[in-house]
């Protein structure tokens, strides 16, 4: 049985960097921190050792809220609900609905941290017992974390202010404004101050695989986002960068809606290289956007080179699972990474 205070957190995109970015809190704060759940070690493996003054950060997905009939978390987070695993849920709205179980045990003495912008989940989690702390883009009026002309401010029970400017934090992209608004939020709910919320932003760097930059060669960087496994996280992807993008994408489908994004890709990539078997759909998906076919991951990253201008950037991000080529994510960005540093070497090589 769990001694310290659980913090939870689900959502479809940003799960493991928030639940990471809580765990540096926790740390940074002076706690005893285990970060658990579906991001590597179990839960119950961890429970009892962590003392009454720790924290237990958990990421919860969908599959293992299914079969949740008690879990009850004393603060906890859902980020987001976009379209993924629907070949598993059936819809949407199913979907969302198990996403929202997070919140079903809770008492009135509980937290649940959720975005201000989703109509759908806010209908589904007004009922709840726990006190709502809002994140996003605008002031919620209530108790929230929010970014507004550059800067992060907060209100939490009767206190508020600014927490730090959104450029001293070091995890870049809009949808990491919304993983760090959802963070702080959790943190101040579980009696962390914002001065250390602040300290930890400034310093914590992110995950491997998620906008991650391997090298610049000849003007051009070239960014490792393989956890971007559905179309929504390739969306914030696209949405991270103002350069011109050369972009790897593929892998095995997950009935991806790519359409959706056909305007926002032919406005940011310049070029497309395709990998995997969902190369057909995408090229149908994406018709007005110039592209070409690789075979290989190697072979992609060859071919991005040659499309690629100083001042752009290269960009894995498949929108796709790994499985028809790797054995999971990390495998699918630790070949890119290895390819790039190759390629790095060779233009080195040729330089001399």
């Amino acid at each position: 049985m769990a001694r310290a205070p659980i913090l939870a957190v689900t959502g479809t995109n940003g799960k493991s960097t928030t639940v990471e970015l809580l765990g540096a809190i926790g740390r940074s704060a002076g706690k005893r921190t285990e970060v658990l759940g579906n991001i590597g070690t179990a839960l119950s493996e961890r429970a009892e050792e962590v003392p009454e003054d720790g924290w237990l950060v958990v990421e919860v997905s969908s599959f293992q809220l299914e079969l949740c009939t008690r879990f009850r978390p004393q603060v906890g987070v859902i980020l987001n609900v976009t379209p993924d695993h629907l070949d598993r849920h059936g819809s949407m709205e199913r979907y969302a609905e198990i996403k929202a179980r997070l919140f079903a045990f809770q008492t009135e003495r509980d937290v649940r941290v959720q975005p201000l912008a989703d109509a759908r989940l806010a209908r589904l989690l007004e009922p709840m017992r726990s006190a709502p702390v809002w994140f996003g883009s605008a002031d919620p009026t209530g108790d929230g974390v929010w970014e507004e002309k550059g800067i992060l401010q907060f209100r939490f029970r009767g206190r508020e202010g600014m927490i730090l400017r959104r450029e001293d934090a070091l995890l870049r992209g809009p949808h990491n404004t919304e993983n760090i608004c959802a963070a702080a939020g959790a943190a101040l709910a579980a009696g962390v101050s914002e001065r250390i919320v602040a300290r930890t932003l400034k310093e914590f760097r992110g995950l491997p695989h998620r906008l991650t930059q391997v090298a610049e060669i000849e003007g051009v960087r070239y960014v490792n986002d393989s956890k971007a496994t559905n179309v929504d996280a390739m969306k914030r992807a696209l949405e991270s960068f103002e350069e011109p993008i050369t972009l790897i994408a593929g892998g095995r489908d997950k009935d991806g809606d790519f359409e959706a994004i056909a305007s926002l890709v032919h406005e940011r990539v310049r070029h497309a290289v395709y990998v995997g078997e969902a190369t057909s759909k995408l090229e149908r998906a994406w018709s007005q956007v110039p592209s070409t076919r690789a075979k290989t991951l190697e072979e992609a990253v060859a071919m991005a080179r040659s499309h690629a201008t100083p001042g752009g950037v290269v960009l894995l991000s498949p929108g796709c699972a790994s499985f028809d080529m790797f054995r999971n994510f990390e495998e699918r960005g630790a070949r890119f990474e290895a390819a790039v540093m190759e390629l790095k070497r060779s233009v080195e090589r040729g330089r001399r």
